[in-house]
């Protein structure tokens, strides 16, 4: 089989198969508690790259192994001497079996095969164009109208470093163009701040949005974010592919919101914080992860609910058991 039509076959067989992994997924959401945000984001990434490894599996299966339904011609072939006999009388068209169900659609759908190849690179194209230049203007961000922050505020970032065992290089900036808190980058992030923000906030509430900027760079969530727009644009054909994508970014805010919970202490002062936020929120460049992200409604909800967050031996800092599972 050659590569278009390996390629045009696992096109068309992850339509039933990313179905399959969404559907499971919601399952076991349905099963996994709500405050349980670390299992479910590990759940809904693991989904995710299901969905991308699969394909890409059938494809080299396919590849690989012969044409399915193709006929193997017989290397020899004895041909008897024509004889005088009587002809044997024909078989009837009733009795030679039809050609399956399985290899009709085959036939039907084989000359299809480039053109779904073609239109999938078009798109891919074009969602790549439409995602580099989405990096483009994330990373000017960290550049085009920012200035230092108050020597306040980098003494605070430096006490939440410490507190939430961030062991790379975060510089904070204050930039007029952003209106919500956000981090850009993963080997040096860089912590935007709206000017209103340091404004229009508490520093209790101000502590929190950053130790939630901080929790994304603790988990290196700017690479899983990366990874999950890789495979949004090799798979922007199928609706169950964004919306488990969908859920791997909800439950990425509800990790972080337990993390600038376990920080500051008080659910509320947080949850006041986010609503602060959302009066001057806009939207944000993909590529950056943003305190004001989610839905608000969802996590204000489940912030405020009295159940605990998670269940963790006696004894042990509520900070360090946010903070030994970096991702999950």
């Amino acid at each position: 089989m050659n590569v278009t039509q390996a390629l045009g076959w696992a096109l068309l067989h992850s339509v039933w198969q990313c179905t399959l992994a969404a559907a499971a997924l919601a399952s076991l959401l349905a099963i996994v508690p709500v405050r349980a945000a670390r299992t479910r984001y590990a759940m809904a990434v693991i989904t995710l790259i299901v969905m991308l490894t699969v394909p890409i599996g059938t494809a080299v299966r396919l590849r690989a192994g012969p044409l399915v339904g193709a006929v193997v011609a017989p290397a020899t072939r004895v041909v008897a001497p024509p004889t005088a006999a009587a002809p044997e009388p024909a078989t009837p068209s009733a009795e030679r079996p039809g050609p399956s169900l399985a290899t009709r659609v085959r036939a039907d759908l084989e000359p299809a095969l480039p053109w779904i190849v073609v239109a999938w690179l078009a798109g891919v194209v074009i969602l790549s164009i439409r995602l580099v230049s989405g990096w483009l203007v994330t990373r000017r961000l960290s550049t085009v109208g920012t200035r230092p922050v108050p020597h306040a505020c980098r003494v605070a970032l430096a006490r939440l470093v410490v507190r939430l065992r961030v062991t790379r290089p975060v510089r904070l900036l204050e930039s007029a163009v952003i209106q919500v808190p956000a981090v850009i980058g993963w080997l040096r992030p860089v912590v935007l701040l709206p000017a209103s923000a340091l404004t229009g906030l508490t520093p209790l509430q101000l502590d929190a949005l950053l130790a939630h900027e901080l929790a994304h760079v603790r988990r290196y969530d700017y690479l899983v974010n990366l990874l999950q727009s890789a495979i949004e644009t090799l798979l922007f054909y199928h609706p169950a592919v964004w919306w488990v994508s969908r859920r791997v970014r909800d439950e990425r805010e509800h990790c972080c919101d337990d993390l600038a919970v376990a920080v500051c202490g008080d659910a509320h002062c947080y949850a006041t914080a986010l609503l602060g936020m959302e009066r001057l929120r806009n939207p944000v460049p993909a590529f950056s992860m943003a305190a004001a992200g989610g839905s608000l409604v969802e996590r204000v909800r489940r912030l405020m609910a009295p159940v605990p967050a998670e269940t963790f031996p006696r004894g042990s800092p509520a900070l360090w058991r946010c903070c030994s599972h970096w991702c999950w």
